[in-house]
């Protein structure tokens, strides 16, 4: 490589590594509690949102973004971890850390994937919003995690300028939700969140797939269209223990989407 491939790589680096040193200090005041790796994380994601990197653009070493920031190296390497689960970027030894572009299936990635109808490419979720809640309701995740109460993690996410929407139905005495910072739900596989919290592994029980049309309240739920198909889906696990982990609804614009298991 050129001295000058070389100088212009130092400097996206150094362009790339200030910008998240200003994101991190922008989640900081905006959340004091927040771990440093759910403000790496999502400055990471905030960065591949905005374009300032694109699909195939390598990432600084670990080591660089833990010295210039001031982290500690498990601290990034687990935010990358997490970007990894969601597909977000691509790590491969001896080539660094990459965003990433249409990559396959990861062993963390469960029940399905989305491809954009568009373009054939994953769908690639670069914004969340989470908010959680306790219900009594009855509904069909009562015949997988018996008798309220439960908590309920919902999700509204969007990327590739989709909406997608996710309720996921827990046992309330299964974890202590009132403990969990809404930002470290934010970008992140919540099964292996979860899984970590926990101490155990999740296994796959059931998942089916359905289309429908969502009513006009759950369309206002999710910043869906109403009146428009969607993809209805129904996720159950449970733990290695064989206790009940969690039900999920997730629906999905099947105009929008390719479904891919």
């Amino acid at each position: 490589m050129s001295n000058t491939g070389i100088r212009e790589l130092e400097t996206a680096s150094l362009d790339l590594c200030d910008l998240l040193q200003q994101k991190l200090a922008e989640e900081h005041s905006r959340n004091p509690r927040e771990t440093k790796r759910s403000a790496l994380r999502l400055a990471l994601i905030s960065a591949i949102r905005d374009g300032v990197v694109r699909p195939g653009d390598r990432l600084p070493p670990e080591a660089e973004i833990a010295q210039r920031l001031s982290l500690a190296p498990g601290t990034v390497q687990s935010a990358l971890g997490q970007l990894q689960d969601l597909g977000l970027i691509v790590r491969r030894r001896g080539d660094g850390t990459r965003v990433a572009d249409g990559e396959p299936i990861g062993p963390n990635v469960w029940h399905f994937r989305f491809r954009v109808a568009a373009t054939g490419k994953h769908f690639r979720v670069t914004s969340t919003r989470v908010e959680v809640l306790r219900t009594n309701e009855t509904g069909v995740w009562s015949e997988h995690l018996g008798e309220g109460p439960y908590t309920v993690i919902r999700r509204r996410m969007s990327g590739d300028g989709i909406n997608v929407g996710a309720e996921m139905y827990l046992p309330a005495g299964l974890i202590n939700i009132d403990n969990i910072e809404l930002s470290e739900l934010e970008g992140v596989n919540v099964r292996t969140h979860l899984e970590a919290l926990l101490g155990k592994r999740a296994q796959r029980l059931r998942t089916t797939v359905a289309t429908m049309q969502l009513s006009l309240r759950d369309a206002a739920m999710f910043d869906l269209v109403p009146d428009t198909p969607v993809f209805f889906i129904q996720a159950r696990t449970r733990l290695s223990d064989e206790k009940p982990l969690y039900h999920q609804n997730i629906y999905a614009p099947s105009d929008l989407l390719a479904l891919e298991f």
